[in-house]
């Protein structure tokens, strides 16, 4: 299940191979979009949603819970981290990406949405250090836990942070 799928083009990718995947995203244009271009994919689910009631409202477990540049970016760790915990089966993993901490800015970070002009819409994110991942998904009860920051292949790029846990 991907927190946050966006165009849906990872939870078809899994679809292809015959991985039955779900995909959840708040966004409706995202939604609609990944809807109509693989909503025929037999195993790709799509759900217009936020993760957290979804994840509280399911009634399964999942093998992999992931997020790439996604919800886990975008939402409370201390929210979310037990919701994905519950739903993942034993044994079953959790990963999720998203771009490195901006130096000496780490925890929750606001933003303009919609940038400096329009209707006012605020945007979340919450930015760690790997290590600071490490000690958040050890003290929510995960195991096995990994986070690093994968370099960019340009130099002076944006990279991106990596982190792998399990349940």
């Amino acid at each position: 299940m991907e927190l946050g799928s966006g165009r849906g083009n990872a939870v078809a990718a899994l679809a292809s191979k015959g991985v039955e995947a779900t995909g959840v995203d708040v966004s409706p244009l995202q939604f609609d979009q990944a809807r109509q271009r693989w909503g025929h994919l037999p195993g790709a689910a799509f759900t217009r949603g936020d993760g957290c009631a979804y994840l509280a409202e399911a009634d399964r477990r999942w093998d992999a819970i992931y997020s790439i540049w996604g919800a886990l970016w975008f939402t409370d760790p201390d929210r979310l981290l037990p919701l994905v915990r519950e739903r993942l089966a034993p044994g079953g993993r959790l990963v999720f990406s998203h771009a490195p901490p901006v130096p000496g800015s780490y925890g929750v970070q606001g933003m303009y949405g919609g940038g400096f002009r329009g209707r006012r819409v605020w945007v979340y994110r919450w930015a760690y250090e790997p290590e600071t991942w490490e000690k958040i998904l050890i003290r929510h009860g995960f195991a096995d836990v990994r986070a690093w920051a994968e370099p960019a292949p340009e130099p002076d790029h944006i990279g991106t942070l990596i982190v792998q846990a399990s349940r």
